[in-house]
């Protein structure tokens, strides 16, 4: 992707609220040097790829897609075109990708959501997340982060809870759609904490976000890397954050399972081809993909958007994968999370 292309993905889109940090990051990143070893010679890619995204522009999917994209066109020596495919938490981009030829030309930015949550929580999934894809490897992994706007007082995720308790409460939570990270994550504090949040689904991160500055939502499950920009302008005040360990970029905010609510499992970003792509456009996605998550400069940008940016071999994600539907399964079970 060249500078200008990286400024055009940019651009504000109708009714998204500004995440000008994370842009001005990928349009500084785009325009400096590669350091990526130059393409194969070979008849992949001969044409342009196409990046699908399963979410709308604004949250922190799109932006880190388009980071990759960026990348990943200097790693293969040819082009690679992100295209938003928004809908029932990412399983309509995920289900056209599941169809698409077995080419390399049309990949998947997956997420936890759409293939590891989804099997539990969609009666009629129109893909199978294991066996319509290939894994080219994990690319991101860490937690989402619970916020509040100025219709919250409170400063802490137990000050949330003690609320939650009072006689009469009445308080909602939003997330990005029905069967995400972040609906998964309220629904295991509700259960864990004995509290009743009611389940706000919006269509993604950006209309969320808004409700949340313009005080109609008290509080968010949301992603780390759209909405960070708007946690370091004071517009929203981040409580905590899920996953295994602190956010790099936020190291003074607890995790859940520090302010008492035993929630662990984090969530990550990957890369996908349509199955039976041949095994040598995978071999060389995987390669390019190794090698640009291993360059400093994307460690360095990894921090500032929240994430860890540490690639896994396909195998062993695959087997990860695997790991984290049981996992989701059974949380989704014990909350008895189910779509709206």
């Amino acid at each position: 992707m060249h500078l200008q292309a990286a400024r055009a993905a940019c651009a504000p889109a109708a009714n998204i609220p500004r995440t000008i940090g994370a842009c001005a990051m990928l349009i500084a990143f785009t325009a400096a040097p590669a350091h990526a070893a130059p393409a194969e010679s070979g008849k992949f890619p001969g044409r342009p790829i196409r990046l699908v995204v399963p979410f709308p522009p604004g949250g922190g999917t799109d932006v880190i897609g388009r980071l990759v994209a960026a990348r990943l066109s200097t790693a293969l020596g040819g082009t690679v075109l992100v295209e938003n495919v928004a809908g029932a938490t990412g399983s309509i981009g995920s289900a056209q990708v599941a169809r698409a030829a077995p080419d390399g030309y049309t990949l998947l930015l997956g997420i936890s959501a759409t293939h590891a949550i989804a099997p539990a929580i969609f009666p009629r999934l129109p893909y199978d997340p294991v066996r319509d894809f290939v894994p080219v490897g994990r690319l991101a992994y860490g937690g989402n982060v619970l916020v509040a706007g100025p219709a919250f007082t409170g400063k802490d995720l137990p000050a949330l809870i003690a609320k939650a308790r009072r006689p009469g409460a009445d308080l909602a939570y939003g997330s990005w759609g029905p069967g995400s990270g972040g609906h998964l994550a309220g629904e295991s504090l509700n259960v864990s904490s004995g509290i009743h949040l009611r389940h706000i689904p919006y269509k993604g991160v950006s209309p969320m976000l808004t409700d949340v500055m313009g005080g109609t939502l008290p509080v968010a499950m949301s992603d780390l890397a759209g909405t960070l920009p708007l946690i370091r302008s004071g517009k929203v005040r981040a409580l905590a954050v899920t996953g295994s360990e602190r956010s790099v970029a936020l190291p003074d905010v607890p995790t859940f399972a520090e302010s008492g609510v035993p929630f662990r499992i984090d969530s990550w970003f990957a890369l996908f081809a349509p199955a039976r792509t041949p095994a040598a456009i995978v071999d060389r996605l995987e390669r390019a993909v190794d090698a640009i998550m291993a360059e400093p400069a994307m460690q360095a940008q990894a921090a500032t958007l929240g994430m860890r940016f540490t690639p896994q071999p396909r195998a062993a994600f695959a087997a990860q994968m695997q790991q984290d539907i049981r996992a989701w399964a059974a949380l989704v079970k014990t909350s008895g999370a189910a779509l709206e």
